[in-house]
C-alpha cells in the first residue's frame, strides 16, 4: 500500500492539527483506504460514534480518490447512508473508488465497514477537479507546512 499526501493543518489528515483526526490514507490497487478507532471525544449517542465523524471520514476518503489518477478535486456533492450505528472504541475501515471519470468530475463510491463486515455508513460523491491555479496554489501551501 502506498501512503498518501498529507495537508498538515487539515482536520483529517493533518498531523500537525492537534484537534483533528489525524489520519493517514493509503492507495491499494484503484482504492483509498483509512483506519479509524473513535473514542469517547468522537461520541453522538453514548456509547456510538457521531454521524457527522462518520460522513466527514467518508468524505475526506472520496474526495482522495482523484489522487489515484492524479486528479486534485474539491467535493462538489456528497451524500451518505447510516445502515447501523458505529461503536466507539471499534477499528472502522473506510474505502473509496471511482466509478467514473467525467473529465471535469469524479463520481465516487465508498462505505464505512466494522472488523465483522458490517457496513455502517455508504456514500457516493461528485468531485470536482480544481483548476490548475488552485493545484499549484493548494501544492505550495502543502510544501510550507499546511
Amino acid at each position: 500500500m502506498n501512503r498518501q499526501l498529507d495537508s498538515q493543518a487539515c482536520f483529517v489528515c493533518g498531523k500537525n492539527n492537534p484537534s483533528g483526526l489525524q489520519l493517514d490514507f493509503f492507495e491499494e490497487e484503484k482504492t483509498v483506504i483509512t483506519r479509524f478507532i473513535s473514542t469517547a471525544l468522537h461520541q453522538g449517542w453514548p456509547g456510538f460514534v457521531h454521524g457527522g465523524i462518520i460522513a466527514t471520514i467518508l468524505d475526506e476518503t472520496l474526495g482522495r480518490v482523484g489522487f489515484l489518477i492524479d486528479a486534485w478535486t474539491m467535493t462538489g456533492r456528497f451524500e451518505v447512508r447510516y445502515r447501523q450505528p458505529a461503536p466507539i472504541d471499534q477499528e472502522i475501515t473506510f474505502t473509496a473508488s471511482m466509478v467514473r471519470d467525467r473529465g471535469r468530475a469524479l463520481e465516487v463510491e465508498g462505505f464505512a465497514q466494522l472488523p465483522d463486515g458490517t457496513i455502517v455508513a455508504e456514500a457516493t460523491g461528485l468531485y470536482m477537479r480544481v483548476s490548475p491555479e488552485l493545484r499549484a496554489t493548494l501544492s505550495e501551501q502543502i510544501a510550507e507546512g499546511y
